[in-house]
This record gives structure tokens, sequence and C-alpha cells, in this order.
């Protein structure tokens, strides 16, 4: 049987640079890469085991569409699990991070919250007790 795992999450960024550093500094990455693909600067760097790869506008391709924090169709967002929502919600608060909505309880033993990253990026917090 095939297995299928989550590998990574592209990203793509105005500022590439600027985005792996705002993820360092609010997540703690550590970048594992650095280079070029099709013309445009590629930083790849990993949170707690899961990777993430952040370009900007490749050589031939059209502009990309606006971001918007609305919700929408495809990707809406991708979410962290935290241990302690109180806890992440106020350190992230300490470093700026726009909260956009919560911490909400959703059902009994889950807790999620919303913050914006760069270029407008959904991300969900979500604290989940058994």
């Amino acid at each position: 049987m095939i297995e299928y795992r989550c590998d990574h999450i592209h990203l793509k960024s105005t500022y590439v640079e600027e985005t792996a550093k705002w993820y360092c500094d609010i997540f703690d990455a550590e970048i594992t890469f650095e280079g070029y693909f099709k013309g445009s600067k590629v930083v790849y760097f990993n949170i707690n085991g899961m990777d993430f790869i952040v370009f900007g506008k490749l050589d031939g391709e059209k502009e990309p569409i606006t971001a918007s924090l609305r919700p929408m169709y495809g990707n809406d967002h991708f979410g962290f699990e935290v241990n302690n929502m109180e806890e992440a919600i106020e350190s992230l608060k300490n470093k700026d991070v726009n909260i956009l909505e919560g911490p909400i309880n959703v059902r009994k033993g889950l807790k999620i919250a919303y913050i914006e990253g760069p270029d407008k990026v959904r991300i969900e917090l979500s604290e989940r007790n058994q």
C-alpha cells in the first residue's frame, strides 16, 4: 500500500528573506537551505520537523494574485499545534504578531486561534486536550 505524508509547504512571498526571518523569529524555524530557483531567491526552513519552502515570482510566471486574509477556496490556511494557547498568544502579542481571531473554544478539548503571517498568510494555532 502506498503511504502518503505531508512533506512540505510552499509559500510564495514578495520578500523571501524577510519572510523566512519572520518564521525564524516567531516560531524558531531553522534555515536548512538558501539558493535560487528559476530566477527567484529560495529559502528552506524547518519548524519542529515540518519543512517549508519560501520563494518569489519565478521566471516566466504571471504576476501572482494579490494575497488576502479573507476565507477562500483552495488552501485557506495551515496550522500549528501548541501545548498552551494562552502562553502562545501572549508570546505572539509580545512579538507584535497580528492575532486575527480567538482563542475560540471549538468543542470540548479543542481551542483555536488565527494569526497573520507575512504576505497575509492565515496561520491557525490549535490546542488539543484529551
